[in-house]
């Protein structure tokens, strides 16, 4: 698959993710701050929580894997049962709102609940977030512990709810299979220009240390495959990382950008830019000074000022050698009274 290959167009709806979770354990309490007719989410021993919250396996694992977000809402305050909850919370870019009610035993048991989750944003984030939830729980959510209760609550069979789940997911694997194959492209293009680089070319380059990035890039390419595999979204983020450094530093073009200054240079610069050590006689005693350029100056330029010889005292007389104190008094006032 080339590089400029995109996913395949998903017949995914383009705004929003519907789907439908088992709960199967109830994690700790939580508090509640109280925000007019709504809640804040806090742990249980927030000093303004006034109230208490279950949250099951799912919400507590899908507010993990999200990342940063700000504090969930809690739109829905739990009444007698601590578990029956509407929760909101997100970022700037996706949204999730999750309902959690029994659909049988009368919620009597953890077990007893489903999570209605609802996700709206950038098709690529809901993909991932799905990827990354079904993974870090271990299981097929879908799967539920009353396949008849589930099916009346939900309107959906098993098989259409699993088939949801991996439309999601599989969008983001084909996502990422195609990250994977860029980098493996690129990496295959640097080993040709270095196989084919001339060796007069980047005198100063290190060949032997390129020939170890790319090395290095092409076992991140399995390690990233492996982690495809088992649905590891983060620890391929990593390898793409490390694949992406690998390749700048084989590049001998980003080599020789970098080393534009020489070491010596770069210490001048540093060594400038911090006040603290400079040792500013030395800094005077190293400046130019006009007297190296001897007469030039002057006659570069006939009418800059030429040295005179004269004093501060031959300012102040005039031409005749007259001082400025011997100057007559004439006294103005002698007209005006007259």
């Amino acid at each position: 698959m080339s590089e400029d290959e995109t996913p395949p167009p998903s017949t995914l709806d383009a705004v929003k993710t519907v789907l439908w979770a088992q709960v199967r354990k109830a994690k700790d309490e939580f508090g509640i701050e109280m925000n007019g007719e709504t809640g804040i989410l806090r742990p249980a021993n927030h000093p303004s929580a006034v109230g208490s919250i279950i949250l099951g396996d799912v919400m507590a694992m899908l507010m993990r894997v999200f990342g940063a977000h700000a504090p969930p809402r809690i739109v829905e305050l739990p009444g007698f049962d601590e578990q029956r909850w509407k929760i909101e919370f997100g970022d700037e870019v996706v949204w999730v709102e999750v309902e959690s009610r029994p659909y049988w035993g009368f919620g009597l048991l953890a077990s007893s609940f489903l999570n209605h989750i609802v996700i709206k944003g950038p098709l690529e984030r809901r993909c991932r977030l799905v990827l990354d939830l079904s993974s870090a729980m271990g299981r097929p959510l879908w799967e539920p512990v009353r396949r008849k209760k589930w099916f009346k609550v939900t309107g959906l069979d098993i098989e259409s709810h699993s088939e949801e789940w991996n439309r999601h997911m599989n969008q983001c694997r084909t996502a990422l299979r195609i990250e994977i194959e860029k980098r493996e492209s690129r990496i295959l293009e640097m080993k040709k220009k270095l196989d084919g680089l001339d060796k007069d070319a980047f005198p100063d380059f290190n060949r032997r240390s390129a020939a170890a990035a790319v090395e290095r890039a092409l076992r991140d390419v399995d390690v990233s495959s492996k982690a495809l595999h088992e649905d590891n979204a983060a620890a391929l983020e990593r390898a793409f990382a490390r694949i992406d450094t690998a390749l700048i530093e084989a590049d001998p073009e980003k080599e020789v950008g970098h080393q534009i200054f020489e070491e010596e240079d770069e210490e001048v610069i540093m060594h400038a830019v911090s006040a603290e050590d400079v040792e500013f006689e030395e800094v005077f005693a190293s400046a130019p000074v006009l007297e190296e350029f001897g007469d030039s100056v002057a006659e570069a330029d006939e009418s800059l000022p030429q040295e005179t010889g004269a004093e501060a005292e031959d300012l102040l007389t005039d031409e005749k050698g007259d001082s400025e104190d011997e100057i007559p008094f004439i006294d103005l006032t002698i007209d005006g009274e007259e």
